[in-house]
Order: structure tokens, then C-alpha cells, then sequence
């Protein structure tokens, strides 16, 4: 597991848009404004970040935003603007702020090179963590798609071109997966998942691009599954993560739902799960996840393999939701 919650804006956020940060303070100066749109850990990050540059920041959160983190973002000092009812109509709102504020610099929360350079710095450290091991595949969650972009530049930097990646995003946040199924960018009509920090209602064209060129399965899971794998992450590591981070850990409690995406997979394998992390979470919002979906976080899954495609049904859900590996990668078919 890379353990990304334990940085110290709380996710992974802080490394990508970290970079973005101090590369604008030493182009611009002391009198930088650092501008985000975020619905959370980018706008907590970039809040970290200007705290540490000692710049102003103003993060613009989406009617969606928990005062929870609107607070922690204020606890590091920078301020907050509320526009738009979910992230994209907020962006636009921090976009014409920049415009008119000539020390205004724009720091997206996921799509540019600057931040896809700056993620990528987790595959470094894995590589020499690993001591010369190759992974057999690596896990993470997907909202924008700055993680998984660099992941995959990382990876293309470290030699493991052949490493398969698991873009996991929770049902009603999966604008990377629809994307891939249609073959062209998707835009959501609106984010249903409480996963609101996936809520991306597109995903960047970057994260398209490179689906292409690496293997990459998108894969979608359900909100009661994310929550419960939040809880029993709670219980096995002392870590409290939010469902963003969930939805990855859930296939680490789904052993068969691997297997069944990845079926060269052994018990010898070596796996990698990035641990988003992610602050917007609380006990008590636990507690509310567990009271809202009760036992279905438990519920068994069927998985279907018919070529080169990954069939999955949840017992709680009426629609198989399908994920289809990139076609530089073509597993065995199986039926399980």
C-alpha cells in the first residue's frame, strides 16, 4: 500500500498541485494569488501549499462541499468563495476571478502537465521501495484523472510500460470509464456517487489518451461497497480514508472481483494499492454511510469475462455495469 493519506494535506492532491504551486510563486513572485476550484482535497492542498509559499489563496468549492472541509481549508488560511452547484460551474467561477486579478494564477485540481509531473513522483518512490520488483498490477481511484496520469507517466518513466493499472471510480462518478466505453470523451449529466470528490463530471482528455497507449481497465463500484471498505479499513489500520479512496480499497476486500479483472493475478503477486487518502471525512459521516446502505457494502458480486471485456453485476443493483480493458492489454477469457 502507498499510504498517500498520510501527506500532509491528508491525499495524494498535495504532490501534483504542490508542484503547480511553488513553480507559479517562482515565476510570479510574493504577490501570487493562487485560484482553485475544487471540491476539496485539491482546494486543501493548494491552501497547504500557499501556507507553506506564504501567498494569498482563494480556493471556489461547489454548492456540494461539506462545511467540514470548507473549514479545513480556511484553518490553513486561505479563503473560501462558494459557485455553482458541482465542480465544473465553480471552475468557471475561479477561471473569471483569475481573469481579473492581475496577481491571479489558476491551479486546476487535476488537468495539467505540471500536476500529472508532480503525481508521478509516487512511482518513483515505489520503484526504489520495491527494490527492483516490478508490480503485477496497480490499484487506484479516479475522479479527474490527474492521479492515474501519473501514475501511468511514471510508469512509462520507470520502464513498466506493461504494468496494468485498475482506474476505480464509484457508479454515478464514472466519467473515466464511460469515456472509455464510448471511446470518446463522456460528460456526466450530473454526480449521484457520494464519492463527491471523484465528481468530476468529465475526466481529462489526457486520461483518454493515455488509456490508449497503457493498459488500463476503468471499473465502477458501488457506493455501499466504497463506505464498507472504508470501514474496514478503519477497523484493520487505524486509517479513516473517504469513499473517493474507498472505492479502490473495496477490490483489496473483493479479492474475486481482481482475479477476475486480472486472472494472471496469484497469491504471489505483487499488487500495488495507492491509498488516495482524502480529507473530507469524519466518524460521524462513516457512521451516516453505514446507516444509509446498511448490509449492502457485503453483498456478493458476479463478474463475467467474455474476451476482452469484464461483465459485473452487483446483487444490489438492477444494470450490469461493464469495464473493458484498453486494447493493448488482452487477457485470457474466463467465465467466473
Amino acid at each position: 500500500m502507498k499510504l498517500e493519506n498520510l501527506q500532509p494535506s491528508g491525499s495524494f492532491k498535495i504532490r501534483g498541485v504542490g508542484n503547480m504551486c511553488q513553480q507559479a510563486v517562482q515565476k510570479h513572485g510574493a504577490q501570487t494569488h493562487l485560484v482553485c476550484s475544487s471540491g476539496g482535497n485539491a482546494g486543501l492542498a493548494v491552501a497547504y501549499a500557499g501556507r507553506q509559499l506564504e501567498v494569498k489563496v482563494t480556493i471556489v468549492v461547489p454548492l456540494s462541499c461539506s462545511e467540514f472541509m470548507k473549514k479545513k481549508i480556511q484553518a490553513e488560511g486561505a479563503s473560501v468563495e462558494v459557485g455553482g452547484e458541482a465542480w465544473d460551474e465553480a471552475d468557471l467561477v475561479a477561471r473569471t476571478m483569475v481573469a481579473n486579478d492581475t496577481h491571479g494564477v489558476y491551479i486546476p485540481p487535476f488537468d495539467d502537465a505540471a500536476i500529472w509531473d508532480g503525481n508521478s513522483t509516487m512511482v518513483d518512490e515505489l520503484k526504489e521501495q520495491l527494490g527492483g520488483v516490478t508490480p503485477d498490477a496497480i490499484i487506484c481511484s479516479v475522479g479527474g484523472g490527474g492521479l492515474m496520469n501519473g501514475i501511468i507517466l511514471g510508469c512509462q518513466r520507470a520502464g513498466w510500460d506493461k504494468v496494468p493499472l485498475l482506474a476505480v471510480e464509484t457508479h454515478g462518478a464514472n466519467s473515466f470509464q464511460q469515456s472509455v466505453l464510448a471511446g470518446e470523451l463522456v460528460t456526466l449529466p450530473k454526480i449521484t456517487s457520494i464519492a463527491t470528490t471523484l465528481g468530476a463530471k468529465r475526466v481529462s482528455a489526457k486520461s483518454l489518451e493515455l488509456s490508449m497507449v497503457h493498459p488500463v481497465a476503468p471499473f465502477g463500484v458501488s457506493d455501499a461497497m466504497a463506505s464498507s471498505a472504508c470501514w474496514q479499513f478503519l477497523d484493520d489500520h487505524r486509517f479513516l480514508v473517504e469513499p473517493a479512496c474507498g472505492a479502490s480499497l473495496c477490490i483489496a476486500y473483493t479479492p474475486a472481483l481482481l482475479a477476475n479483472i486480472f486472472p494472471q493475478l496469484n497469491q504471489g503477486s505483487n499488487v500495488v494499492l495507492i491509498v488516495c487518502g482524502g480529507s473530507n471525512i469524519s466518524f460521524e459521516q462513516l457512521v451516516q454511510y453505514k446507516e444509509m446502505f446498511g448490509a449492502e457494502g457485503q453483498q456478493a458480486t458476479i463478474a463475467v469475462r467474455s474476451g476482452d471485456q469484464i461483465l459485473l453485476k452487483m446483487t444490489t443493483e438492477t444494470t450490469p455495469q461493464r469495464a473493458i480493458i484498453s486494447n493493448s492489454y488482452k487477457p485470457t477469457p474466463q467465465v467466473a
